[in-house]
């Protein structure tokens, strides 16, 4: 049977380091299971869609559609208005928006839970013949994400319809602060083993 000397203590410095592995270990593994949070909407980014004509002028059609957004909503709590938006077409056809002389974005949010934009965008474009049209852009919330467009000009009213899906990527992965301050225990066990060592 072995046993240790009482007249010799134990080594503060291997236990330091025995500390400071099994605390620096329970960190690591914290961390690897700790739920991961997505990065926060902030005012400014830009999403962007992808859209389908379902029926009206151009059935098939398709394009993309970037929305800007803007300051946080004060009607919807958690939500964002919009400051800018874009669409392009990738097969002609439908593109009454792509360059509008006047839009109104009041009436439209960002739902950040979904990553959808609800509600009706209006505004003013210039026809092929140079005449002037008024449209309404009417979205719903993902993820059934539909739309209907609205084109009034001096010729009479064409009504389009289609869908739309987030054509981006989710939003990247960041750790949370709770995550990051379980590396405090580790750090302290480090500075505590080494000053051990050092006398």
């Amino acid at each position: 049977m072995n046993s240790r000397n009482p007249h010799r203590p134990y080594s503060s410095g291997t236990q330091a380091a025995r500390s400071c592995g099994a605390v620096t270990l329970a960190a690591g593994l914290a961390m690897l299971l700790a739920p991961h949070a997505y990065a926060a909407v902030t005012p400014g980014e830009t999403f962007v869609y992808a859209w389908t004509e379902i029926s009206g002028n151009h059935p098939g059609a398709m394009g993309k559609l970037d929305f800007t957004l803007g300051p946080a909503s004060t009607t919807m709590s958690g939500w964002f208005t919009l400051s800018a938006f874009a669409v392009s077409s990738s097969t002609g056809g439908f593109c009454g928006v792509c360059s509008p002389e006047t839009e109104n974005l009041s009436s439209v949010l960002f739902d950040p839970a979904t990553d959808g934009v609800v509600g009706s965008i209006t505004g003013t474009f210039l026809g092929h013949g140079g005449g002037t049209h008024t449209f309404d852009l009417v979205t719903t919330n993902l993820p059934d994400g539909s739309w209907t467009f609205t084109n009034k000009s001096p010729g009479g009213t064409v009504i389009d319809k289609g869908t739309y899906t987030t054509a981006v990527a989710p939003k990247a992965a960041v750790d949370e602060p709770a995550t990051l301050l379980l590396l405090i225990p580790a750090g302290v066990a480090l500075i505590a083993a080494r000053r051990r060592r050092s006398r």
